[in-house]
């Protein structure tokens, strides 16, 4: 720990505190793309089956930046008139201005991003 010294004298410690790091909010949505990756529950809302049987309401969603990370759920399962299954997610405190990101969802292989992409309205994931 540095000190400041007047003289003989010890004052204060030096401010031993880092400044707080930015964060931001990264949300989107995650898509199984075919009917054969998942089941529709009849009530509107959808989890994925077979394979892919751990994409449901739940399901954690987890950023890794530098030597962070931050996570997140997947919400709001709905299967949609296109014959696909959307999730939401949004995954708060996710370290700004780092080199690069992976987004991985419900264990599956991460994606790389940059924080222009994690900030942007339209991120859609797709799980095949």
């Amino acid at each position: 720990m540095s000190m400041f010294v007047n003289g003989n004298k010890a004052r204060t410690p030096a401010a031993a505190s880092r400044p707080p790091t930015e964060t931001f909010v990264a949300s989107g949505t995650v898509l199984l793309g075919d009917g054969a990756s998942f089941v529709a529950d009849g009530h509107g809302g959808c989890a994925g089956t077979g394979d892919h049987a751990d994409v449901k309401e739940g399901a954690p969603v987890v950023i890794f930046a530098g030597l962070g990370f931050a996570g997140g759920r997947l919400t709001d399962g709905r299967a949609l008139t296109d014959g696909t299954c959307q999730f939401r997610f949004a995954v708060s405190g996710v370290p700004a201005r780092q080199d690069g990101y992976l987004l991985m969802v419900a264990g599956w292989d991460s994606r790389q991003y940059v924080e222009q992409e994690l900030k942007s309205a339209l991120l859609a994931l797709r799980v095949d």
